[in-house]
């Protein structure tokens, strides 16, 4: 609390300011009601008090706690300062509810529930709040209320009825869930935004503040003085008459010893921040492009003028007066407030901001942008019309837009002027024929610690895509949607996130999320015979593999349901509400949901084999056992480590059949025969690698698979990293895990090239003669890579588009060739070593995928290029990555 005559009383233990208080201590009065005032704020909203009538009304129930003081003792001190709220509730009930809605309570369901709580009897409602909201039992009720506890009990049930009855609720499960996610609105909920704002009013009422250019902002202080005079009686008895209403001296100097002080904050200090607070925001609206009186209008300029008064406040000033680290800080986060976006992200280029400063900054920045981007977005489609012209070829081009601007209206012309300030850039509508803005963040990569932070790559890759939707639908694909949703529910379930940014996201989530499964105006889920469309399939099954238990514990149930019935029906899709995803999160977050999810009961300890002199001996009984009948019931329960070593003795002893058996199905495995004709020894790893390690932390969810990495480190410390063994496991049930099947290739022309080139070229000559794919049917994908590099040294480019899978048909011979030839990549014969591996882990979400590095190594360098592969159409086909 920053207010300098408690600042000795706030080091006191509760007990003893309690004590002080009883004695006429007025100082700590205040400082031992201080903990309680957000539980009476909090109070106040959810029985009916405006949010603007809260501060009042903790001035009314001091003033009946200290009526009630002495019977407060350090074991009841709460239920005491809730009987004394409940009092001046009483006082002030009328027949109607006395709340006034606000935008407090974000959410539809939410601002429902509260409505109804609302309008219940006074009684009834205040029994509902104690109980289900601050967690006090019938006879602590009771006791508050002075009313014995069947009585509560009663008017508890009483209350349940009605709220049930007014919410059509069906189960007491989904009335308390509903109970649960207002309560999390009400948490969220700030009240006033300084926690020292209320108390600073009571003692510098009528003070003048530091001086400052806008003299016309002291009329808030005669507003006080006005709130203060009707309970002058008990404030006088708190604070002090003489104190509370005698005129103070508006002289803030120091003396000459302070001045000449260098460890304290000096008035000319103060007033150099001032001077500067008023130069950026006399500059800001030029900047913007913007005129004076719609600055002066925006929300973060009346917010950071308000700020401005409670830095440079007598108060503050004076608290802080030998801590000028601390003022600075507020100083800076003043500034910050009044600043443009680009002059906020200028103002930390040489990277001062501290990785604890970021939050705040980041809350800043978004408030802002939005804001800005509302401007913005509405000139845009108030011209639109006008910029109808800026296309190319028929499309609305940005670019045009933004470079060429005298044949557009002069407001169009100021805010293109002024976009960078902004830190906004144009892009096309997605559904419909105009332009909007969207931010422009690429420079936050370039300060630190944003380029360094975790938690701020996360909350900028949501903001970079926020808004996800306007009037008109989403504004984002259906394809990117799983991503955003993850992403947002990821920073959810962060303990290091800053609950102010995951307020802001929450919103996000449960829009998207709720859009994604029930679709909008712009996406249809069903198809005309009522089946869920296939995009639509995709992307919801795409949910499932990124490792996120509260999307999984709503999607899976949903998927399975679907799959049963021919995608037509489920019943949990059926049941799905708007916040049931920020329920599940939140169940992640008190640990409640890990034991709700399949296969909870498997954990794999975390562990090393080292393989220096290891014989497979300790696995001999349970070769013999699995390989008698390959029966997958003998594996159940053991250890993953424990299937690596079986599957490398099956291949060091050539047991084909026992690998295959010991293969997880999925799409990358093939049959039986196909898997023993194309099979080859693998590398044989008590020769090729060092140790093997499981992390037992890195176990990843999938849907109902739990899917873990096995890591082995090379022999030789400089061979090359690819060659180190990375293996996938997965369990599906009974704590059977069992290998992904491995697909991987490295030629070197140290090692082993001479067969890999004989097959390249002959496969080569055999599709330039056919000009049919099938020609490529029993190549590896390295091989087919290598092909399609030699096509490219010969400047084939009938062979190089029979191998591109390409997303974009229409492009000309001329096109591809401008893409391909000459490009980045390296010709055949230049290349010293290709490897490919397959994407096992990603291929639920992307299909199955791979990548091929091409390495050109010498005496003084070694370079490597990047290649996309796919399977389409049954062939391994090189991607399309001038469209990836």
């Amino acid at each position: 609390m920053n207010i300098s005559i408690l600042k000795g009383a706030l080091e006191m233990q509760s007990d003893d300011l309690l004590e002080k208080a009883k004695d006429g201590d007025r100082q700590a009065f205040v400082a031992w009601f201080q903990p309680y005032r957000d539980m009476i704020s909090r109070l106040a909203y959810q029985a009916g008090i405006p949010k603007d009538k809260v501060d009042s009304f903790q001035l009314e129930v001091m003033k009946e706690i200290s009526n009630l003081l002495q019977t407060v003792d350090g074991q009841n001190t709460e239920n005491r300062i809730m009987q004394g709220a409940v009092r001046v509730l009483k006082k002030e009930q009328t027949e109607e509810p006395v709340n006034q809605i606000d935008d407090s309570i974000k959410f539809a369901e939410d601002l429902e529930t509260h409505k109804a709580i609302q309008k219940l009897p006074f009684s009834d409602r205040i029994v509902f709040l104690l109980l289900f909201f601050h967690r006090k039992d019938s006879a602590e009720t009771g006791s508050i209320l002075d009313q014995p506890a069947d009585a509560v009990e009663v008017m508890a049930d009483r209350a349940i009825a009605e709220i049930r009855r007014q919410l059509a609720s069906t189960s007491e499960a989904d009335m308390q869930k509903r109970l649960d996610l207002l309560a999390k609105s009400y948490n969220r909920i700030q009240f006033p935004e300084e926690k020292d704002h209320l108390i600073e009013e009571i003692i510098a009422a009528d003070e003048p503040a530091h001086e400052t250019v806008q003299t016309e902002k002291t009329s808030v202080n005669r507003k006080t003085f006005a709130i203060l005079a009707g309970a002058s009686l008990f404030l006088s008895a708190v604070i002090g008459a003489s104190f509370l209403f005698n005129e103070q001296p508006a002289d803030n100097r120091q003396s000459a010893t302070e001045e000449e002080n260098p460890s304290s904050v000096s008035n000319e200090m103060v007033d150099n921040w001032e001077a500067e607070y008023e130069e950026i925001r006399a500059s800001a609206p030029e900047r913007l492009g913007l005129p004076v009186d719609t600055f002066e209008q925006l929300e973060f300029v009346r917010k950071a003028d308000a700020l401005k008064e409670r830095t440079f406040s007598r108060q503050n000033v004076k608290q802080l007066r030998d801590d000028p680290e601390r003022m600075q800080e507020q100083v800076d986060k003043l500034m910050l407030s009044i600043d443009t976006p680009k002059g906020m992200l200028d103002s930390v280029e040489d990277n001062t901001l501290l990785t604890s400063e970021v939050s705040d900054f980041l809350v800043i920045y978004t408030e802002k942008t939005n804001q800005l981007m509302v401007i913005a977005d509405g000139l845009l489609e108030e011209y639109d019309e006008e910029l109808a012209i800026a296309e190319v070829n028929g499309v609305l081009s940005p670019e045009k837009l933004t470079y060429n601007r005298t044949t557009y209206p002069e407001a169009i012309e100021n805010l293109t002027d002024s976009l960078r300030e902004y830190t906004l850039q144009y892009t096309v509508h997605p559904n419909e024929n105009r332009f909007r803005t969207v931010r422009d963040l690429n420079k936050f990569y370039e300060i630190h610690p944003f380029n360094a932070d975790q938690l701020s790559f996360s909350y900028l890759d949501i903001l970079q895509n926020t808004p996800f939707s306007d009037e008109s639908g989403l504004l984002w694909p259906i394809e990117q949607l799983p991503y955003s949703v993850i992403m947002m529910a990821t920073f959810m379930n962060d303990p290091l996130a800053d609950p102010i940014l995951q307020g802001k996201v929450e919103p996000q989530l449960m829009q998207v999320f709720f859009t994604l499964l029930k679709g909008d105006q712009s996406i249809e889920i069903f198809n005309d015979e009522g089946i869920v469309k296939e995009e639509i399939q995709i992307a919801w099954g795409s949910l499932l593999q990124h490792n996120s238990n509260p999307v999984t514990y709503i999607m899976l149930p949903i998927l399975e349901e679907f799959e049963a019935s021919g995608w037509t029906e489920s019943a949990h899709y059926d049941e799905l509400a708007p916040p049931d995803i920020l329920y599940a999160i939140d169940m992640e977050n008190n640990g409640e949901l890990a034991e709700k999810m399949p296969n909870s009961d498997v954990t794999v300890e975390t562990e090393t084999l080292q393989l220096e002199d290891y014989d497979y001996s300790d696995i001999q009984m349970l070769y013999e056992e699995f390989s008698a009948n390959h029966n997958l019931e003998v594996l159940s329960g053991v250890a993953p480590m424990e299937i690596v070593k079986l599957y490398h003795y099956a291949n060091k002893i050539e047991d084909i059949e026992t690998m295959w058996h010991l293969t997880a199905d999925d799409e990358l495995k093939p049959s039986l025969e196909e898997y023993t004709s194309n099979w080859k020894k693998r590398p044989e790893i008590t020769e090729k690698l060092r140790h093997i390690e499981i992390y037992g932390e890195n176990m990843q969810r999938m849907g109902r698979k739990l899917r873990i990495m096995a890591f082995g480190q090379n022999v030789e410390i400089e061979s090359d990293y690819r060659m180190m063994q990375h293996m996938t496991l997965v369990t599906e049930k009974d704590q059977i895990w069992l290998m992904q099947h491995q697909l991987d290739e490295y030629y070197t022309r140290d090692e082993n090239f001479d067969d890999y080139d004989s097959n390249v070229q002959r496969y080569y000559n055999e599709i330039a003669s056919s000009a049919e794919l099938e020609a490529m049917d029993r190549a590896t994908p390295a091989e087919i890579a290598g092909v399609f590099l030699l096509a490219l040294e010969k400047e084939d480019l009938k062979t190089m588009r029979l191998l591109v899978y390409e997303t974009d048909e229409s492009i000309s011979d001329e096109e591809f060739q401008e893409r391909w030839i000459g490009g980045h990549l390296t010709v055949y014969s230049k290349m010293t070593a290709i490897s490919f591996n397959v994407d096992a882990f990603n291929m639920d979400i992307h299909g199955i995928r791979g990548n091929v590095d091409i390495i050109v190594k010498s005496d003084s360098m070694e370079d490597s290029r990047y290649l996309p592969m796919e399977k389409a159409e049954g062939f391994w086909m090189i991607g399309d990555m001038f469209n990836y």
